[in-house]
C-alpha cells in the first residue's frame, strides 16, 4: 500500500504540474548521459566540458567568471581548471587571483566536437518543437535564470512556518 493511500490528506506536490520537477528530470538525464559519453569518448567529465564550452564562447575568463557563468562552486571550478591545464586543453599565461584562462589549440579542437554533439543533442531534445517554440522557451528559461536569485533565501519562508532561527522548536 502506498504512503499516499495511507495518508491521503497530507500535502503533496504533483510532479506533473511542478516546473522544478521537469527541469530536474531533464537536467539529470542530459547530464548523466553526456557525462558518461564525454568521459568514454574524450576523457573529460561534465564539468570539464562545461568549462571548455563556456571558454570557447567567451574567449577568456577568470576563475570567478566561470563560477558566475556556470553557477558552479569555486572549489569545483578550481579543480576543473587544474585538470584541464594538466590535459593541455586550457592555459593561463598570468598568475594570481584574476588570471584569465584561454583554450589551447587542443581545447578548441575538442570544443568543435562538443559543439557538434551538443547541437545534435539539442535537436533531438526539441524534436516536435518549432523554431518559434524554441525562442519562446529560451525566453522562459532566461527569465527563470534571472529569478534564481529569489529562490535561495528561505529565512522568510521558515519564519512563516515557525521553523526559522530564533523560533522555539
Amino acid at each position: 500500500m502506498s504512503e499516499r493511500t495511507i495518508r491521503p490528506h497530507e500535502p503533496t506536490i504533483n510532479r506533473h504540474q511542478f516546473v522544478p520537477h521537469y527541469l530536474g528530470v531533464i537536467s539529470n538525464a542530459l547530464i548523466w548521459s553526456q557525462s558518461r559519453f564525454f568521459l568514454e569518448a574524450f576523457d573529460c567529465g561534465i564539468n570539464e566540458i562545461r568549462v571548455i564550452s563556456v571558454l570557447a564562447d567567451c574567449g577568456e575568463l577568470t576563475g570567478r567568471g566561470f563560477c558566475d557563468a556556470l553557477m558552479m562552486n569555486k572549489s569545483i571550478v578550481s579543480r576543473t581548471l587544474r585538470d584541464l591545464q594538466d590535459k593541455h586543453l586550457i592555459q593561463s599565461p598570468g598568475e594570481g587571483r584574476n588570471r584569465k584562462y584561454l583554450l589551447t589549440d587542443s581545447g578548441y579542437a575538442l570544443n568543435a566536437k562538443i559543439v557538434k554533439i551538443s547541437l545534435e543533442r539539442e535537436r533531438r531534445l526539441l524534436r516536435g518543437f518549432s523554431e518559434r517554440d524554441k525562442v519562446i522557451m529560451l525566453g522562459y528559461l532566461a527569465k527563470m535564470v534571472e529569478n534564481l536569485e529569489h529562490t535561495g533565501d528561505f529565512d522568510d519562508l521558515l519564519d512563516s512556518l515557525g521553523t526559522g532561527e530564533g523560533q522555539d522548536k
